[in-house]
């Protein structure tokens, strides 16, 4: 037989006085806000995204984003949990790394007035680019550099992580249905020769 636990009658009545100062939220918009309490990837996105500035981040949309992983996925458990929140992140910052890349290929491109000016002075005295020169430079798409290199490997980074966890998520699904899974294979490649 379990160890009953009493309480004092004043212990009772304090608890219950307490219990009626803290009923709840009264006004709608503290319902609405106590709604989501127990929402769980309210920190995620508040340390994940860019909430001022004019790279400022939608919370709303990355919300959207997870809900809709979490009724597609429907994780079970903790770990689950998990690795569908690091699904959504690895996505937001893929989209990121997109977004950083089309602005540092418009900027490469954006006209440059040195430039312009030397172009302006070599035409003025009848020197100007070369057909072959031009021909090249029109066919450019991708600027090169170290921020393209950085934001490629960035890119290939979390490319990987997003793939890790959708097969790991997928593996413990999988074993959650009662299917045989193998263990993960690991291989390594060498460059020796």
């Amino acid at each position: 037989m379990k160890n009953k636990v009493t309480i004092t009658p004043a212990k009772l009545a304090a608890n219950r006085r307490n219990a009626k100062l803290s009923a709840g939220p009264k006004t709608e918009e503290g319902k609405s806000r106590s709604r989501r309490n127990a929402v769980t990837h309210g920190v995620l996105a508040s340390a994940l995204l860019i909430t001022d500035g004019k790279g400022a981040e939608d919370h709303a949309e990355f919300e959207q984003l997870l809900s809709g992983l979490r009724r597609d996925r429907e994780p079970q458990g903790t770990l689950e949990n998990m690795l569908v929140e690091k699904i959504a992140v690895c996505w937001w910052r893929q989209k990121r790394a997109l977004r950083c890349e089309a602005g540092l290929v418009r900027r490469a491109f954006l006209p440059d007035p040195a430039h312009e000016l030397e172009q302006s002075l070599s035409r003025s005295i009848g020197l100007g680019p070369t057909p072959e020169l031009a021909a090249i430079k029109d066919h450019l798409s991708l600027p090169l550099g170290v921020d393209l290199d950085r934001i490629l490997r960035y890119e290939t980074t979390v490319q990987r992580q997003l793939v890790y966890a959708i097969n790991q998520l997928e593996r413990l699904q999988r074993i959650a249905k009662g299917e045989h899974v193998p263990a993960p294979v690991s291989v390594q490649l060498s460059n020796d020769q």
